[in-house]
């Protein structure tokens, strides 16, 4: 993250940041509550700590995001989890990786995603560290000018979603890196399975490949990566037996259709997805309009 100068902050830029990390987080009502709270404490120029409640409520706040989106047992499940010597619990920074990564493993994140977990993890983590000088009231730990407020605020701010919007992009890239193998097991599926919307509307249905529009990861966690995955199977239908078509009794024509494809996979091996995990299914609507 780059130096700030804290000259510079100001209100109406912290109340940007805090909306757009609402935005983030739509139905975090608690997360609301303490932005809320903490607003009004930092812009209140007649308490003389104002810093140093605003950092119990900035810590308050980071400590609820990080063990919402990283739960313990979630966290403890991870293929790359490592207790850590210096903590019977989990750090701070092992639930920011997880936020990110949730159970992808490491050359996993650092050869395909080209994420480095430490240096995305760090402003946050360095931001909530110096906080706990702050939250400790004593004569030499006041903090109360203005300047000093803003700049506590905005690195909290700023590290938080630095983590959501990395966390979204390794989502992105997930999909980017993926949309290959995904597209392989699709057509294996379609190929293998008899698919009954297309059966239905022929005497003898071939596939004939698919493509894909959109991608979306809907569960990333540490033991399932679930992908919705929208598309449209191009295929030859054939109405008659082969000599039916032959002799002129019989016909064929090509169509497509689109499909809706549910794709289960394993974090810890994320480039490995069977034809077997998917579960595909045909709108054929089109061909009795």
């Amino acid at each position: 993250m780059n130096e700030i100068d804290i000259s510079t902050i100001s209100w109406s830029q912290l109340d940007k940041l805090k909306l757009e990390l609402e935005a983030l987080r739509p139905e975090d009502v608690f997360l609301k509550t303490i932005l809320e709270g903490a607003m009004r404490v930092a812009c209140d120029k007649e308490n003389p700590i104002r810093g140093n409640l605003l950092a119990s409520a900035l810590r308050e706040l980071v400590g609820h995001v990080l063990h919402e989106l990283a739960p313990d047992t979630e966290v403890r499940k991870c293929a790359w989890f490592v207790q850590a010597k210096d903590s019977a619990t989990i750090t701070r920074r092992q639930r920011a990786e997880y936020i990110i990564r949730a159970g992808l493993p490491n050359d996993f994140v650092d050869e395909e995603l080209k994420i480095n977990l430490s240096d995305e993890a760090k402003p946050l983590i360095k931001a909530v560290e110096d906080l706990n000088r702050s939250t400790h009231v004593r004569e030499e730990t006041i903090v109360f000018k203005g300047q000093d407020v803003r700049f506590m605020f905005n690195r909290i701010l700023h590290g938080l979603l630095n983590l959501l919007k990395i966390a979204q992009n390794s989502r992105a890239q997930l999909k980017e890196t993926i949309a290959d193998v995904i597209h392989h097991a699709i057509f294996e599926n379609l190929i293998s399975d008899a698919i009954q919307e297309l059966d239905e509307i022929s005497t003898h249905t071939i596939i004939d490949g698919h493509y894909i529009d959109a991608i979306v990861v809907r569960t990333l966690n540490a033991t399932e990566i679930q992908y919705v995955v929208a598309g449209e199977v191009e295929v030859e239908l054939q109405y008659g037996s082969n000599s039916d078509v032959r002799n002129d009794n019989g016909f064929r024509k090509d169509d497509s259709y689109p499909y809706t494809a549910v794709v289960n996979s394993n974090p810890a091996k994320p480039m490995e997805i069977r034809p077997n995990e998917v579960t595909l299914q045909v709108d054929n609507s089109s061909f009795y309009e």
